[in-house]
C-alpha cells in the first residue's frame, strides 16, 4: 500500500487514540502494515508465538481459551478504533495462550510489539499512549475478573450492556454466554425474564 494512502487510514485512527505528534506518528507509520481478515479467519491459536499487534480500523475479533476438553471460552472482543493481540505473550517471548478469531471482516494495520516499544522510546508521545494502553487493558481484565466472581448471571448480564453494550447487539448469544461464564439457555432465560419485568431492559 502506499504510504500516503496508507497515512490516510492511519491519521484519524491516531488522532482518536491521542497520538497528534506528527513525529510520533510517523515513527509508528513506518513500522505498519495493512491486512485484511474475512468473517471466521483465525488470526493466531494458542501456542503460536507471535509478537504482532493490530490497531482494528473495522470488524470485531475475539480472543478466546480452549479448555482441555475443547471447549471455547471467551476472554474479550475488540472492535474498530482498538488494538489487540498477545501483549503479555510477546512481552515475556512465551507462546500466546489464547487463540485470536475474527468474528465479521476485519480491515487492520499489524505492528510488531517491539516496534512500539522502540517508538516509545524515541518519542515521548508514543510512550504515553503505550501507558495508557497498558493501563487501560489491566483496567478492562480486573473488571471483567470482578464481575466474574462477584456477580450472579443476571448482574453479569446487566454489567455487559452497561460497560460493553455494543457487544449485546454485535454478538451471537452463545458468545456473548461464554464470555459472561453462563450457559446460553441460562442466558435464554434471563433475556426473557428481564423483558418481561417492570422497566424491561432494552
Amino acid at each position: 500500500m502506499a504510504g500516503n494512502d496508507l497515512l490516510e487510514r492511519v491519521a484519524p485512527l491516531l488522532q482518536s487514540l491521542g497520538v497528534t505528534d506528527d513525529a510520533a506518528r510517523a515513527a509508528l507509520l513506518g513500522r505498519l502494515s495493512a491486512r485484511e481478515f474475512a468473517h471466521g479467519d483465525m488470526v493466531l491459536r494458542a501456542g503460536e508465538f507471535s509478537d504482532t499487534l493490530y490497531l482494528l480500523e473495522s470488524g470485531l475479533m475475539r480472543l478466546y481459551y480452549t479448555t482441555p476438553d475443547g471447549r471455547e471460552r471467551n476472554k474479550a472482543f475488540y472492535a474498530g478504533g482498538e488494538i489487540t493481540g498477545p501483549v503479555s505473550a510477546a512481552m515475556t517471548g512465551s507462546a500466546a495462550p489464547f487463540s485470536i478469531q475474527c468474528l465479521e471482516d476485519t480491515r487492520a494495520l499489524a505492528f510488531a510489539f517491539a516496534d512500539l516499544e522502540q517508538a516509545s522510546r524515541d518519542h515521548p508521545a508514543l510512550a504515553r499512549y503505550y501507558t495508557r494502553m497498558l493501563a487501560r487493558a489491566f483496567i478492562r481484565n480486573e473488571q471483567r475478573e470482578a464481575m466474574l466472581l462477584t456477580c450472579n448471571a443476571e448482574q453479569r448480564y446487566r454489567w455487559l450492556l452497561q460497560h460493553e453494550r455494543e457487544l449485546a447487539r454485535r454478538l451471537p448469544q452463545f458468545h456473548i454466554a461464554s464470555y459472561l461464564g453462563i450457559e446460553a439457555v441460562s442466558l435464554s432465560r434471563l433475556k426473557r425474564k428481564l423483558k418481561r419485568a417492570p422497566g424491561a431492559v432494552p
